[in-house]
């Protein structure tokens, strides 16, 4: 399958941000009979921002319907001061990285385009221009920055500012009616590439700013390849956390329990809202850290579950590739990833709830540091299923079977 995974060269060529309707949903999938429903946006980088659950309707509406809250994937690091923040969505809740959306009976292809640098949450002003919309920071004046770089002349003016060196790529996939698995679920596989040299917009965030911190580099970041020592800089990302999560409007549906999996197999049920109270307490007390289902019932054949599932495959597991960009081909695989574990909070803010899951990893190199035709990539698989808790745990021991986990 992996080298099914490797996206082709992108189809269009975009403006990196531009502004748009965060609402609007722009591509559907189905899966199963029930009339589970989930939806895409070409209008910032194939985001999820519609969650159909049979019975109550989009779950997202309007408070995850922003590009700052729809469900996708960002990544940081720590030597950038967190602020270095490539995010498939675009750069602020209406200005989107628009895309193109290839669409199959079965499945949805978002093909590969540059990652736009969100905002600096509030907190780092990197953009002296704001010619294609406004920044946060309301004291700028709308042409300063703290980057210390002389972008008066800059040819591509804010677009030059936010385009990233990263490039995004992802699938959604229904296969309900596979394995025997005849509830909704939808594949979903993401990959973050490394793929321009260090360029103008990390340059804004290199060693000498006031977020740069040189703790967090390594004399090494790789762990076994590429072969040979690749020290960390300025231009690489260093202790690197990556983030993908889903939200929903608490106001359309406010599921009371969470069922997880334990290390030993066995299931265990909490109430969803504690998740995460108990002080000195794991969110998911000896939780394998790979599942959770949003449930009405903690009767398991009863009611409606959501459940996100990222098992341990090899995608999973060896997260960095190294690609061979003349061919497509995966020239080696790299196990950096330190941590891998659920993020959840039931009420990230009083209105919405937030989960999904976080990788902290060593980090990932430029490819100035690589063979001349090699970038890093950075991949994952998450699956999305519905029905009741008890048919979706059924679905997830098929499934474990036929990933060979």
């Amino acid at each position: 399958m992996e080298e099914e995974e490797v996206p082709e060269e992108p189809l269009t060529e975009f403006a990196i941000i531009s502004e748009s309707n965060p609402r609007i949903t722009t591509h559907h999938l189905t899966s199963g009979s029930s009339g589970f429903q989930l939806g895409i946006t070409s209008n910032a980088g194939g985001v999820i921002n519609e969650i159909i659950i049979p019975g109550i309707g989009d779950i997202m509406t309007e408070e995850a319907d922003l590009y700052g809250r729809a469900g996708q994937v960002a990544i940081r690091d720590s030597s950038h001061g967190g602020r270095y923040n490539p995010t498939q969505a675009g750069f602020n809740e209406t200005l989107g990285s628009k895309c193109a959306i290839t669409q199959t009976p079965n499945k949805l292809v978002v093909e590969p385009r540059p990652m736009a640098l969100w905002h600096g949450d509030g907190q780092y002003d990197f953009t002296r221009w704001e010619n294609i919309g406004a920044d946060p920071y309301k004291t700028d004046g709308g042409n300063t920055d703290e980057d210390g770089l002389d972008e008066e002349d800059l040819p591509g003016k804010q677009l030059d500012e936010v385009r990233s060196e990263f490039d995004y790529y992802g699938t959604y996939e229904d296969i309900s009616g596979k394995n025997g698995i005849d509830i909704a679920i939808i594949r979903h596989y993401y990959q973050i590439s490394f793929i321009r040299p260090p360029g103008h917009c990390i340059n804004q965030h290199r060693a000498g700013t006031k977020l740069w911190n040189p703790q967090p580099v390594q004399s090494d970041i790789s762990v076994k390849n590429p072969a040979g020592v690749h020290p960390g800089s300025d231009k690489d990302l260093n202790r690197m956390t990556s983030v993908w999560s889903l939200r929903h409007d608490r106001a359309k549906w406010t599921p009371k329990y969470t069922y997880y999996r334990k290390t030993n197999g066995a299931w265990a049920t909490l109430i969803m809202d504690n998740v995460g109270k108990i002080d000195g307490e794991e969110d998911f007390p000896s939780g394998d850290n790979t599942i959770f289902i949003n449930a009405d019932s903690n009767i398991e054949t009863q009611g409606k579950a959501l459940a996100i599932y990222r098992p341990k495959t090899d995608i999973n597991t060896n997260t960095i590739i190294g690609v061979n960009e003349t061919n497509g081909s995966i020239v080696y695989k790299d196990k950096r990833t330190t941590t891998q574990k659920i993020q959840y909070s039931p009420k990230r803010i009083q209105t919405m709830s937030k989960y999904g899951f976080v990788d902290l990893l060593r980090g990932m190199i430029n490819r100035t540091q690589l063979d001349g035709n090699t970038y890093e990539a950075f991949r994952n698989e998450v699956y999305i299923l519905y029905g009741t808790p008890k048919e979706i745990m059924d679905a997830i021991a098929i499934l474990d079977v036929s990933l060979g986990v």
